[in-house]
């Protein structure tokens, strides 16, 4: 398991047992400090119109109170296991006071409890969808049922960039993936696409015998990064299942993961680094709001969250931003 060293968990969910368990675990195996975070919505302006019992401000720190008191009595909970523990209580939007938590303590990992089922059939609510657009370090959301062990973990990553970044990015994943299997007794499934760019255009234009011998090419090239990218420490690992599929990455990974009935995804969820406008890959905003499965989302080395550049971040009710 990565050498995590300050580990944030958000208990603002109505199941944060399942979370605080997994976090004292990872703390426990890590020597790490832990933190149980909570976040206040800003009371509505009409609602502190309304009332005369006290002025709004009063009302969120009085609330604020409350939640931490909650806290400390979840903190109470875990207090024989050692694990050094502080309780903080915010008030603001929560994946921004949460992001400014992590980028000013210097968090290495946040955990967080999914929201549960929507009626729409979604796992992952407002919260969720908007924390792992800014925040700078690995988000692990679970779901509110998972108990234990996981069974199948499945690692996402992309063999058709070239760059550096993406390279790094791919090799945490496999690490952070191959180490929780290790560590669950789990069977470890590592998913990728390849797809040719342009391809029924291309055919139109060049002829099937030219475009299948750029395939079979950019095939050959696909291949020899995936075994690269298996190479030591995983050269040894025979009980890695490798699901390499041409396709669309979204449709690729989202086929996988129910196919091998996956409980946990790793993957990355930025496609540009260093560019605050640029902050979730179409790969992950397409597959993130269909996911059935815990998630653990990673960013690349030298992300800059714009919490960090400008101490505020995009919300859902914000123009959409342009994706690669």
């Amino acid at each position: 398991m990565q050498n995590f060293k300050h580990i944030l968990v958000y208990a603002g969910t109505e199941q944060p047992e399942t979370a605080v368990s997994r976090a004292t675990t990872l703390a426990l195996e890590n020597k790490a400090r832990l933190t149980l975070m909570d976040v206040v919505k800003p009371l509505p302006r009409a609602l502190g119109m309304m009332t005369d019992v006290a002025k709004p401000d009063e009302l969120e720190k009085l609330v604020a109170a409350d939640r931490r008191r909650k806290l400390l009595y979840i903190a109470a909970e875990f207090s024989d296991t050692a694990v050094p523990l502080d309780v903080v209580v915010a008030i603001g939007d929560p994946a921004t006071e949460i992001t400014r938590q992590v980028v000013n303590d210097d968090h290495d990992l946040v955990v967080k409890t999914a929201d549960g089922f929507s009626a729409a059939g979604r796992l992952f609510g407002s919260v969720a969808k908007s924390l792992l657009r800014p925040c700078p370090c690995p988000v692990w959301l679970l779901k509110p049922e998972i108990h234990g062990e996981f069974d199948q973990v499945l690692a996402a990553i992309d063999v058709e960039s070239e760059d550096k970044t993406h390279t790094v990015l791919n090799r945490q994943i496999l690490e952070l993936a191959y180490s929780i299997a290790q560590r669950d007794n789990a069977q470890l499934h590592v998913v990728a696409a390849w797809q040719l760019w342009m391809e029924d255009s291309m055919r139109r234009h060049a002829g099937d015998d030219a475009v299948d011998s750029i395939r079979k090419d950019h095939e050959a090239k696909v291949h020899k990064t995936l075994d690269e990218l298996l190479q030591a420490p995983f050269a040894d690992a025979h009980d890695i299942r490798v699901h390499l599929r041409h396709g669309s990455p979204a449709s690729v990974i989202r086929s996988i993961a129910d196919e091998v009935e996956a409980d946990l995804l790793v993957m990355g969820t930025v496609c540009r680094t260093g560019v605050a406008g640029f902050l979730i890959g179409n790969t992950a905003e397409t597959v993130i709001p269909d996911a059935t499965c815990s998630l653990l989302a990673l960013k690349p080395d030298g992300f800059v969250s714009p919490v960090e550049m400008s101490g505020v971040i995009l919300t859902e009710q914000d123009e959409p931003l342009p994706l690669l």
